[in-house]
């Protein structure tokens, strides 16, 4: 894990999250091929119980190809663990559309030219909030 990740993950685990908590969030998921537990730092767009993140330098990275079909994941958002489904949409599918403009209605200055795959994050029921 790149050195400054370590130090946005360490600020995202702390009392001091809410210094980065509306801009990036932690996903947890296991590999699919190596059966590894990551943990990643992300830019993230949410609207209700939905997230979308953008992969940065897709050609160079690998990690979103881990949810080409839906995968159980769990993310740190406003200091809170919440479990979640996470599934890649690409530019030919009809949700990457949406998807995108979610991500650029957070994000306008660095989603411009947003042609690349996107991972969407359906979050499970808040189990505080419901009763």
């Amino acid at each position: 894990m790149p050195q400054g990740n370590g130090l946005v993950l360490a600020v995202l685990r702390s009392r001091a999250h809410r210094l980065a908590s509306g801009m990036v969030l932690e996903l947890r998921y296991t590999g699919r091929r190596t059966g590894r537990e990551y943990a990643l730092p992300l830019q993230y767009a949410r609207t209700g119980e939905r997230l979308v993140v953008r992969p940065q330098q897709v050609q160079r990275s690998a990690w979103w190809r881990n949810f080409s079909t839906p995968t159980a994941v769990t993310v740190r958002i406003a200091g809170r663990v919440r479990r979640g489904t996470a599934q890649l949409v690409t530019s030919d599918e009809p949700a990457w559309q949406q998807a995108r403009d979610l991500y650029r209605s957070r994000w306008r200055r660095s989603s411009k030219g947003t042609t690349g795959p996107l991972v969407l994050i359906s979050l499970e029921p808040d189990s505080r909030r419901v009763g």
